[in-house]
Protein backbone atom coordinates (compact mmCIF):
# COMPACT_ATOMS: atom_id res chain seq x y z
CA UNK A 1 0.00 0.00 0.00
CA UNK A 2 1.42 3.38 -0.88
CA UNK A 3 1.89 6.10 1.52
CA UNK A 4 -1.29 8.09 0.02
CA UNK A 5 -3.23 5.21 0.26
CA UNK A 6 -2.22 4.30 3.90
CA UNK A 7 -2.83 8.26 4.53
CA UNK A 8 -6.30 8.11 3.20
CA UNK A 9 -7.16 4.94 4.79
CA UNK A 10 -6.09 6.48 8.23
CA UNK A 11 -8.27 9.73 8.29
CA UNK A 12 -11.09 8.08 6.64
CA UNK A 13 -11.31 5.42 10.03
CA UNK A 14 -10.39 8.69 12.38
CA UNK A 15 -13.61 10.19 10.84
CA UNK A 16 -15.72 7.23 11.21
CA UNK A 17 -14.17 6.61 14.61
CA UNK A 18 -14.92 10.53 15.32
CA UNK A 19 -18.76 10.34 13.94
CA UNK A 20 -19.79 7.35 15.76
CA UNK A 21 -17.87 8.52 19.09
CA UNK A 22 -19.85 12.06 18.55
CA UNK A 23 -23.14 10.15 17.94
CA UNK A 24 -22.61 7.80 21.31
CA UNK A 25 -21.59 10.79 23.43
CA UNK A 26 -24.25 13.51 22.41
CA UNK A 27 -26.94 12.63 20.21
CA UNK A 28 -29.87 10.86 22.12
CA UNK A 29 -31.12 7.09 21.18
CA UNK A 30 -33.67 6.81 18.70
CA UNK A 31 -36.05 4.56 19.34
CA UNK A 32 -36.81 2.09 16.88
CA UNK A 33 -40.04 2.21 14.13
CA UNK A 34 -41.70 -0.75 14.26
CA UNK A 35 -42.84 -2.07 10.90
CA UNK A 36 -46.36 -2.09 10.22
CA UNK A 37 -48.81 -4.99 10.44
CA UNK A 38 -49.75 -6.26 7.05
CA UNK A 39 -53.36 -7.24 6.33
CA UNK A 40 -53.68 -8.94 3.21
CA UNK A 41 -57.24 -7.49 1.39
CA UNK A 42 -57.80 -10.24 -0.97
CA UNK A 43 -61.62 -12.10 -2.71
CA UNK A 44 -63.71 -11.69 -0.02
CA UNK A 45 -61.56 -11.32 3.47
CA UNK A 46 -59.31 -9.35 4.81
CA UNK A 47 -56.19 -11.62 6.44
CA UNK A 48 -56.48 -11.42 9.47
CA UNK A 49 -59.44 -10.65 10.50
CA UNK A 50 -58.27 -8.83 13.97
CA UNK A 51 -55.32 -7.29 14.75
CA UNK A 52 -54.72 -5.72 18.60
CA UNK A 53 -52.11 -3.07 18.51
CA UNK A 54 -50.48 -0.31 20.94
CA UNK A 55 -51.24 2.75 20.48
CA UNK A 56 -48.70 4.49 17.13
CA UNK A 57 -48.61 0.99 15.50
CA UNK A 58 -49.52 1.26 12.29
CA UNK A 59 -51.42 -1.54 9.46
CA UNK A 60 -50.74 -1.53 5.10
CA UNK A 61 -53.43 -3.00 3.84
CA UNK A 62 -52.03 -4.95 0.74
CA UNK A 63 -54.59 -5.37 -2.18
CA UNK A 64 -53.70 -9.26 -3.32
CA UNK A 65 -52.60 -9.86 -6.60
CA UNK A 66 -54.93 -12.81 -7.39
CA UNK A 67 -57.96 -10.62 -6.94
CA UNK A 68 -60.51 -11.01 -8.95
CA UNK A 69 -62.49 -8.14 -8.35
CA UNK A 70 -62.53 -5.01 -6.45
CA UNK A 71 -62.36 -4.15 -2.97
CA UNK A 72 -62.23 -0.78 -0.22
CA UNK A 73 -60.96 -0.43 3.53
CA UNK A 74 -63.85 1.85 5.02
CA UNK A 75 -63.82 2.64 8.63
CA UNK A 76 -67.65 1.52 9.61
CA UNK A 77 -67.34 2.91 13.57
CA UNK A 78 -64.43 3.13 15.66
CA UNK A 79 -63.50 5.02 19.13
CA UNK A 80 -66.10 8.23 20.31
CA UNK A 81 -62.62 10.37 20.52
CA UNK A 82 -61.31 9.55 17.33
CA UNK A 83 -61.50 12.37 15.25
CA UNK A 84 -61.19 12.19 11.25
CA UNK A 85 -63.08 8.92 10.64
CA UNK A 86 -62.81 9.44 7.16
CA UNK A 87 -58.99 9.39 6.81
CA UNK A 88 -59.59 5.59 8.18
CA UNK A 89 -61.02 4.73 5.04
CA UNK A 90 -59.68 3.99 0.96
CA UNK A 91 -60.71 6.98 -1.09
CA UNK A 92 -61.32 4.53 -4.10
CA UNK A 93 -61.72 0.77 -5.04
CA UNK A 94 -59.07 -1.40 -6.58
CA UNK A 95 -58.38 -5.14 -7.50
CA UNK A 96 -54.81 -5.10 -7.50
CA UNK A 97 -51.55 -3.17 -7.22
CA UNK A 98 -53.03 -1.01 -4.29
CA UNK A 99 -52.16 -0.10 -0.59
CA UNK A 100 -53.71 1.20 2.48
CA UNK A 101 -50.98 2.54 5.35
CA UNK A 102 -52.83 4.03 8.45
CA UNK A 103 -51.14 4.97 11.84
CA UNK A 104 -53.63 4.06 14.60
CA UNK A 105 -53.06 6.97 17.74
CA UNK A 106 -56.65 6.78 19.52
CA UNK A 107 -56.81 4.01 21.59
CA UNK A 108 -60.31 1.65 21.13
CA UNK A 109 -62.00 -0.92 18.96
CA UNK A 110 -62.39 -0.14 15.00
CA UNK A 111 -64.81 -1.89 13.04
CA UNK A 112 -63.35 -2.22 8.99
CA UNK A 113 -65.43 -3.59 6.04
CA UNK A 114 -65.20 -3.46 2.54
CA UNK A 115 -68.53 -1.63 1.29
CA UNK A 116 -68.51 -4.05 -1.78
CA UNK A 117 -68.61 -6.81 0.38
CA UNK A 118 -69.60 -6.00 3.56
CA UNK A 119 -71.17 -9.46 4.60
CA UNK A 120 -67.71 -11.39 4.02
CA UNK A 121 -65.34 -8.63 4.31
CA UNK A 122 -64.80 -7.43 7.92
CA UNK A 123 -62.18 -6.97 10.61
CA UNK A 124 -61.98 -5.50 14.19
CA UNK A 125 -58.57 -3.98 15.49
CA UNK A 126 -58.32 -3.27 18.86
CA UNK A 127 -55.35 0.02 20.26
CA UNK A 128 -54.16 -0.39 23.78
CA UNK A 129 -52.68 2.30 25.70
Amino acid sequence: MTRALKLVAIAVAALALSGAAATAAGAPAKKPTSKPKEVSVADFYFGPEKLTLKKGQSIDWVWAETNTYPHDVHLKSGPKKLKQKASYSTKTTAVTDAEFEKTFTTPGTYHFICTIHPTQMHMTVVVKK
